[in-house]
């Protein structure tokens, strides 16, 4: 048992570990974390701006692959797998799953490298340093493709849709609802009577009511008959979030066909799956570094990312 963060308000006791899986047969490294039931997290609203959220809890961290505070709670696990890969003896498909819980929708934020009016990149450390992100992940690319629909905490930055791709938009409740290939004028800031915090358009949708769409998009520029580095931002149940990504170090791992990314992602239980930036791009970010393909040194700098915030200030 790993030591145990204590007198956290409105939280029970977790008592994580890490196991490794065994299957001889297959070779998986699987690592699993244990732990009992969280009570209810606290609901602290972040202002819905570009403003960041609180700084991380030095002593929040438990380990290299888990954080908690009283708002949010991230555990992370590597697995390796040869299913999903044909015709490749003694190689395996390596994925992360980070399983995230926050107390208010407001903690899942976005952020520009400078502004989301500019095409300016930079490494995702330097951007989730900047908003104190607990854990954060590439976006979908926004400078790089001029039509779409994009909201970006609350303010509308684009609406030039042309129905050439999936689109995904949160609520102020953080609920995801996900549109194939809207028209012009398809979209507004608002769903359900809800107002939209973020809206991305990249995709596509990989996983809708838990089921896998019987058909997905043959976009070419996703690759999607190659083994890939891809990532996806999925909800799992209300504010209860995964991100998946797969990886791709040379020699030893492969990425993974869009179809089965797919699969993979209902497996790990998604609700709603939505895949962003893949490739060179895919990054997943902790604790003061890049977890995935951390023997690479080659990373794209990007213009956006998608984090979640600690709202938590040390004060009850």
């Amino acid at each position: 048992m790993r030591s145990i963060l204590c007198c956290l308000l409105a939280l029970m006791l977790v008592f994580p570990c890490i196991a490794v899986g065994e299957n001889a047969d297959q070779g998986d490294l699987i690592l699993e974390e244990v732990r009992v039931e969280l009570a209810e997290l606290v609901s602290r609203p972040l202002p819905i701006d570009f403003s960041g959220g609180f700084a991380p809890m030095a002593d929040g961290y438990d380990g290299d692959f888990f954080y908690q505070d009283p708002t949010i709670q991230v555990s992370i696990t590597y697995n390796e797998t040869k299913e999903y890969i044909e015709g490749y003896k003694g190689r395996n498909m390596g994925y992360w799953v980070a399983d995230i819980k926050i107390g208010d929708a407001s903690q899942l934020r976005t952020a520009a490298a400078e502004s989301f009016s500019t095409e300016t990149t930079l490494p995702v450390s330097d951007i989730a340093n900047r908003v104190n992100a607990v854990v954060a992940i590439n976006g979908d690319y926004f400078a790089r493709h001029k039509e779409g629909f994009a909201i970006r905490q609350g303010t509308l930055v684009r609406d030039k849709l042309k129905g050439n791709r999936d689109a995904l938009l949160i609520d102020e409740d953080g609920d995801f609802h996900v549109y194939h290939l809207p028209e012009k004028g398809s979209l507004s800031d608002t769903v359900d009577g809800k107002k939209v915090t973020n809206a991305f358009y990249f995709g596509p949708i990989l996983v809708e009511n838990g089921e896998v769409p019987k058909k997905l998009p043959n976009f070419t520029f996703l690759k999607p008959d190659k083994y890939y580095a891809r990532l996806a931002l999925c909800q799992v149940d209300r504010l209860h979030y995964k991100i998946i990504l797969t990886t791709m170090e040379q020699d030893y791992t492969l990425g993974i066909r869009l179809k089965d990314f797919a699969k993979l992602c209902q497996a790990e239980g998604a609700k709603i799956a939505y895949n962003l930036d893949g490739g060179l791009s895919t990054t997943l970010f902790f604790n003061n570094k890049r977890i995935n393909e951390q023997k690479k040194v080659n990373f794209r700098s990007i213009p956006d990312i998608v984090y979640f915030a600690s709202a938590w200030n040390g004060e009850e």
